[in-house]
């Protein structure tokens, strides 16, 4: 019997499942702050593995960068990662970094074109010039909401390439070639690019890097087939749309921590407005490891 490839077990099923965002538990996971229990730990890393992400819902704050630690402590994330472009020419980014537009009066130091602005962000996985699946999860801590907007989208990326494997199998082979996904960085005075697929396979696990913000661009590497990466960016493009099954939109609220999966759904947020006394903060860490609730030595999953 002949030996299946990655991309075949994938559509056979005998690989990794893909995520769904069906079921999703209208409540957030509750927690402690302080103290994050066992309990708490299971339910994230349950929800994270069905549906590529999890939203928990702490006690009465504050909410501070040690909170974003003390939950990447408890699902096992491992140090916080910091990509190098964040510490070039004398740069230091924190482990915790703040995502937020300063006050009007301020004028200290240079802007992150996407961290310390108001405009909505298109989705995009996070680690630009990262390999693809390299940063694996994600924490985004809201610390203050704004006065409106700012609304967070999730894509199924994961879920909606493997329907792309059952209708249009050259379509999804072509998305896999090497360059078809050019990423270029807008920060810290670099405008290094990096070129990678959109979607892998990395052993039995099908890794995502689905990206259409304003600094990510698509092309046709030489020997790859045109029509075919059309036909599978046009697929994903419509599979993206409000209301589809593949996408989800919600405000997170103040104390409520996003956990996602970095290699299987991709995210973005609205424009949004801050106000006297309601300005839009959130925390955010990057881990190259999954959430897993015990320390055997898995991989996460």
């Amino acid at each position: 019997m002949p030996t299946l490839t990655p991309l075949e077990r994938l559509r056979t099923g005998t690989a990794a499942r893909p995520i769904t965002f069906d079921s999703i538990p209208p409540a957030p996971v509750p927690a402690n702050p302080d103290r994050i229990s066992p309990d708490t730990v299971a339910e994230i890393v349950r929800r994270y593995r069905r549906h590529g992400f999890a939203v928990a819902q702490f006690a009465p704050g504050p909410w501070t960068e040690q909170t974003v630690e003390r939950l990447a402590v408890a699902l096992d994330l491992g140090e916080p990662f910091v990509p190098p472009l964040y510490s070039r020419g004398g740069y230091s980014s924190p482990p915790v970094s703040r995502i937020g537009a300063p006050a009007v009066d301020d004028t200290s130091g240079t802007l992150h074109p996407h961290f310390e602005t108001t405009v909505g962000q298109e989705l995009h996985c996070d680690g630009t010039l990262q390999d693809i699946g390299e940063v694996k999860s994600v924490i985004l801590l809201c610390q203050s909401q704004g006065l409106d907007g700012g609304t967070t989208t999730l894509f199924n990326a994961h879920g909606a390439f493997t329907k792309l494997l059952d209708v249009d199998p050259e379509a999804a082979r072509a998305l896999t070639a090497h360059g078809v996904l050019v990423r270029q960085a807008t920060f810290n005075g670099s405008s290094e690019i990096k070129e990678t697929p959109v979607f892998a396979v990395d052993g039995e696990q099908l890794i995502c890097r689905y990206c259409v913000d304003a600094t990510d661009r698509w092309a046709v590497p030489e020997g790859s087939d045109a029509a075919a990466i059309a036909r599978g960016a046009e697929f994903l493009h419509q599979a993206r749309q409000v209301g589809s099954t593949f996408i989800r939109r919600f405000d997170l609220a103040a104390g409520q921590a996003l956990v996602m999966d970095n290699t299987r759904i991709s995210h973005g947020r609205d424009a949004y407005r801050d106000g006297p006394g309601r300005r839009r903060c959130l925390l955010r860490s990057l881990h190259l490891r999954h959430p897993r609730v015990d320390r055997s030595g898995d991989d996460g999953r």
